[in-house]
């Protein structure tokens, strides 16, 4: 069977459902999809595809190409859909319009084609959950952001697992966007030198956010007057999954589609996590930005954790690599995640750090908590730093001390009154090589 239809500009930012039936008997579906023009003018069109069956998604492909060959059967399936058996009945392939990018008299045509087989096939890959020691409480260094081939990736899951063996991290994770379908392979390569951990990019057409700790797809179609960004949060969180809102000064469209953050009613309660360092420093996301918009939210009075995340596609020689280093309880998923609630991590290129906060009763404070009473002590020890790297200590948003660093060393302020306190340790061109979450004075 055959679908065409023609878009405008109209129809941007829509999903677009299209009925076909599944025959009795049938164990493959082939479609082909193909649409035009792909670019208009400076800028790139992205129409995507989504495919559910009578009982719910069986996946999305995230991915940018005019021309598609996308297969679905008992045994495989193409990256980013979910193989198994196919229900017979009405199924839905959704056409979704994340950009179509404005222009005089242009109209954007696309054609889907689908055939069935019902030859024999095998059963689908299964993958043997992989196990991590959990050792003992302390501090764990992982990525939180990271793509493969099953959405907009160009490596598959073994070459993001060996990117996080060759950088010796504790712990990855897998978020591609709006699918799940590599989570299990994910799972299977856990082992007790890394934690692989699992979630999705929640992608819509007005901002990203991280689901993180959750294998089952929820609904990803936030739109206006149908479901909204809260919804989508409510139900991540109902899942025990961490939301984390992603690179929230971004761009959006057309340079990057739906990536800037604007969503008004999670501005950002009830979110907890927002993602204020994507991809290298100085990159399209401008995390400087990010961190000023983390502080005023902070000046807000919400307590909010920042993360860092590679957003990594596939290799990048010479990149300089921000990670999360989180103190958790165990090298667990879980125990990570509760780390990161808590506000228990500082982000790093590099150096290590020390920051606590200690009150006049002698009560010890760790980076997320709150330090109780008038006076109090904040001490910052660090190893790793760079010749020329700078500490500013930051109250209330504001620089209150900068000064350059030895590679080595340790400094502490007396202090009063309540405020949050944040290290930043900059390079020479004043890009961040290490941030910490905040210290609460009340």
């Amino acid at each position: 069977m055959q679908i065409q239809g023609t878009l405008t500009e109209q129809h941007n930012h829509e999903h677009i459902s299209h009925a076909f039936t599944v025959p009795e008997g049938a164990t493959r579906i082939d479609i082909d999809f193909q649409y035009e023009p792909k670019r208009t003018g400076n800028y790139g069109n992205l129409l995507t595809l989504s495919l559910f069956d009578p009982q719910g998604e069986r996946g999305t492909g995230h991915r940018g190409q005019p021309t598609q060959h996308i297969t679905l059967s008992t045994s495989d399936a193409t990256p980013g859909y979910i193989p198994g058996p196919l229900q017979p009945g009405e199924w839905d392939i959704m056409v979704n319009a994340n950009l179509i990018n404005p222009g005089a008299n242009v109209t954007y045509d696309f054609k889907i084609t689908i055939g069935f087989d019902k030859l024999p096939t095998t059963a689908p890959p299964s993958y043997q959950r992989g196990t991590t020691n959990p050792r003992s409480p302390g501090w764990y260094r992982g990525d939180l952001h990271a793509h493969t081939v099953h959405s907009d990736g160009s490596w598959d899951v073994d070459g993001l697992v060996g990117f996080a063996r060759e950088h010796k991290l504790d712990f990855i994770t897998l978020t591609d966007h709006n699918t799940v379908s590599a989570l299990k392979q994910m799972e299977s390569f856990s082992a007790d030198d890394l934690l692989t951990m699992g979630g999705f990019e929640l992608t819509t057409f007005y901002g990203h956010a991280l689901a993180l700790g959750i294998r089952d797809l929820i609904d990803w179609r936030v739109r206006p007057g149908k479901r909204s960004m809260i919804d989508a949060f409510n139900e991540v969180n109902a899942a025990n999954g961490l939301f984390v809102i992603a690179h929230p000064m971004a761009p959006g469209d057309p340079v990057c589609t739906g990536c800037q953050w604007d969503y008004e009613d999670v501005m950002p309660a009830p979110a907890r996590v927002v993602e204020v360092w994507n991809e290298e420093w100085e990159s399209m996301s401008n995390n400087n930005d990010a961190v000023q918009l983390w502080y005023q939210w902070l000046n807000q009075g919400h307590r909010l954790a920042a993360t860092v995340g590679t957003d990594i596609h596939g290799p990048r020689p010479g990149f300089e690599f921000g990670f999360n280093v989180v103190y958790a309880e165990a090298l667990t998923e879980q125990a990570i995640l509760e780390g990161i609630r808590r506000g228990h991590l500082y982000l790093s290129t590099g150096p290590q750090l020390s920051f606590t906060g200690t009150s006049p009763s002698g009560q010890t404070t760790m980076i997320g908590d709150t330090l109780k009473g008038e006076n109090y002590t904040l001490n910052l020890e660090w190893t790793g730093c760079r010749e020329g790297d700078r500490l500013r200590l930051i109250v209330d948003g504001d620089v209150k001390e900068e000064t350059t660093l030895e590679p080595t060393g340790a400094k502490s302020w007396q202090l009063s009154g309540k405020h949050w306190y944040v290290i930043e340790i900059r390079d020479t061109r004043d890009y961040m090589r290490a941030l910490t979450n905040p210290i609460f004075a009340e």
